[in-house]
């Protein structure tokens, strides 16, 4: 059964987490087929992506049954775990184009760094959100400790991982976890489809370059040749060029 679902809409991706019976829990084959439908749409044509999960909760992360199969039998297979929840957190972030995370509910786990890996999140009233890896005994993985970290802060990443407790609506406001909460009755992926809708507009070449500029800043990653290619782009992309007669144009009348 195929836990993953994708349709566009006006130019913009939708994936949905499709398994509300376990919560949208992601075994490493569900993780696989996101991260192959990330990197095809790379070069697709939709200027935007929404990820959003089916049920009332978005996910509650990487299945706990899969973990605790592997968990004292095979040292490489836990590692191969952890990373496939790390690799697809980082394909996400690392996706050229706007991403939304539309929580329709509560996120655990895994499921709060694959919201951290988006660029914005939008979503309906009273959700809570909970990282549990210290009660299992599991230490998160670097890179999801790091974008905690560009998300909350240092004080309630520290509380996120080290007490395992849950973080109200309240609190996630208070630290900037939202960009957006719905009103009750709005549909989450309509309000996510209307909020990113104005990057249809702009220089694909500019979003693109500063969203990746942006996140290589944030993971302590720049790389000055990418970074220059993303500004040439821009500066010989038909975009510009068109801008550039526009307003002289205008000047000249």
């Amino acid at each position: 059964m195929n836990n993953v679902k994708f349709t566009k809409n006006n130019g913009v991706g939708i994936l949905i987490l499709d398994s509300p019976k376990r919560k949208n829990a992601l075994n490493s084959e569900d993780m696989l087929l996101l991260r192959d439908i990330l990197s095809r749409e790379t070069q697709s044509d939709i200027y935007a992506l929404i990820i959003s999960g089916s049920g009332n909760v978005f996910c509650s992360g990487a299945d706990l049954s899969e973990i605790i199969s592997i968990i004292g039998k095979n040292k490489k297979d836990q590692e191969l775990q952890s990373n496939d929840m790390s690799k697809l957190c980082d394909a996400i972030q690392s996706f050229p184009l706007p991403t939304v995370c539309a929580l329709n509910g509560n996120a655990y786990g895994g499921g709060v760094e694959i919201a951290c890996a988006c660029d914005f999140r939008i979503a309906v009233s009273n959700v809570e959100i909970m990282v549990p890896p210290a009660k299992i005994g599991i230490h998160y993985h670097p890179a999801g400790i790091k974008r905690f970290l560009n998300i909350f802060g240092a004080s309630a990443t520290k509380r996120l991982l080290l007490t395992a407790t849950k973080m109200s609506e309240k609190e996630l406001k208070n630290v900037g976890f939202f960009d957006e909460i719905i009103n009750e009755g709005e549909n989450i992926i309509e309000r996510a489809q209307d909020f990113i809708k104005q990057c249809k507009e702009l220089s694909p070449e500019a979003v693109r370059g500063m969203k990746l500029s942006i996140n290589d800043l944030v993971m302590d990653s720049v790389n000055i040749q990418r970074l220059n290619s993303r500004i040439k782009n821009t500066l010989e992309s038909q975009y510009l060029e068109r801008q550039l007669k526009s307003i002289k144009e205008k000047n000249s009348k």
